[in-house]
């Protein structure tokens, strides 16, 4: 429970005093979810504040409706902004919106610079990437020692800003807009409203090393898709879904399937994608962002991990479950493995299979 009033310690102001709040987002799909109990977090503290929130172009339609947001500020880094031009550009239209705080859930040296560059006189956040002396309430960020979870990580920094007594999980907010273009897109692909979907996510933006294999992600869905059948009580499809550039994968894996798959591999925008993830059944993926996606809207995952840290991001919601090899060289985090990619090719079909036919049985139940 949060207390009625929530005081903020550091700035040692009023919270009514703070008309206009920016706060810069991460820039990562997968950690701007993991952002989101702590930006509701900021509205709670702040209730009577306007707040913008600054993120790149790939991330901003995340937060479309969201109720913690009251306007979203694309950053177009390879765009308009893109060079230092650019950078003074951006910090420009900052400057004129005079804002009273920012709050810098990017850890980077550039985010604190631009800070400076707009004017906001109160610039908060994690003292890392050499940009202490930038910030005016610098926070000391978690011992590097221990891992901890992406969500508590974005909260720990609010800690000397508000008193919090416990995290909520990461949800997202899907506007009827957005509903609206994914129902054309799952009608004009022939999914009718009462079928179950099955949705696959085979690809990853960061690198090869957390794909798993495409023909397993064909045979698994298959046998899925077999099993519901046999029960003759549900007509089921499966769905493949990826970012732009993972066309031609979901192609591959569609041409392995024996059942006929849509295949929406970039061809969503990041909305019609939430909308479209919402409508699964249950979500077979990669540690990649449409997980965290499938997450915080509450839909049951199998995530599949290899070169990465699943403390760091276990799912929040209840039906869920992790399938991961202990292999002695993981995680190393690398994009790309330099070796046999033993981490992945050790996860067998059965695996995957077992463990998304148990969601799945508890699904239906429920």
């Amino acid at each position: 429970m949060f207390q009625e009033t929530m005081a903020v310690k550091a700035l040692k102001i009023p919270p009514d005093r703070i008309k206009k709040i920016l706060v810069r987002g991460p820039n990562w799909v997968g950690d701007a979810v993991m952002c989101v109990p702590a930006l509701d977090t900021v509205r709670r503290a702040f209730p009577d504040s306007e707040i913008a929130l600054l993120v790149r172009s790939t991330v901003g339609e995340l937060f479309v409706g969201h109720p913690g947001v009251d306007r979203v500020v694309v950053y177009e880094h390879r765009g308009m902004h893109a060079g230092w031009r650019g950078k003074f550009r951006l910090a420009a239209s900052l400057r004129r919106e005079q804002y009273d705080l920012v709050l810098l859930f990017q850890n980077a040296f550039e985010a604190a610079l631009l800070s400076v560059l707009a004017g906001i006189r109160l610039r908060y956040g994690y003292a890392t990437d050499g940009r202490r002396l930038l910030l005016t309430h610098p926070v000391a960020p978690p011992d590097g020692t221990r891992t901890v979870h992406q969500v508590h990580y974005y909260m720990d920094m609010l800690k000397p800003l508000v008193q919090e007594a416990s995290t909520s999980k990461p949800v997202l907010h899907v506007s009827p807009e957005e509903q609206v273009r994914a129902a054309c897109l799952l009608q004009e692909g022939g999914i009718q409203t009462s079928e179950v979907v099955i949705g696959l996510n085979p690809g990853s933006v960061y690198g090869g090393a957390k794909r798993w294999l495409p023909e397993r992600f064909a045979v698994v869905a298959d046998r899925l898709i077999d099993e519901l059948r046999q029960q003759d009580t549900h007509s089921v499809r499966c769905l493949i879904l990826g970012g732009p550039g993972e066309e031609e994968l979901g192609e591959a894996i569609a041409q392995r399937m024996d059942a006929n798959p849509l295949v929406l591999s970039g061809r969503t925008s990041l909305g019609e994608l939430k909308a479209v993830i919402k409508r699964c059944h249950l979500f077979v993926t990669n540690d990649t962002g449409p997980m965290y996606v499938a997450k915080a809207l509450g839909v049951p995952v199998v995530a599949i991990f290899g070169p990465t840290d699943p403390v760091a991001t276990v799912p929040y919601n209840a039906l869920h479950t992790i399938v991961r090899n202990p292999i002695n060289c993981s995680p190393c985090f690398l994009r790309e493995c330099p070796i046999d990619h033993r981490c992945m090719t050790s996860i067998s079909t059965e695996q995957v299979f077992q463990a998304a036919k148990g969601i799945l049985a508890k699904r239906m139940v429920s």
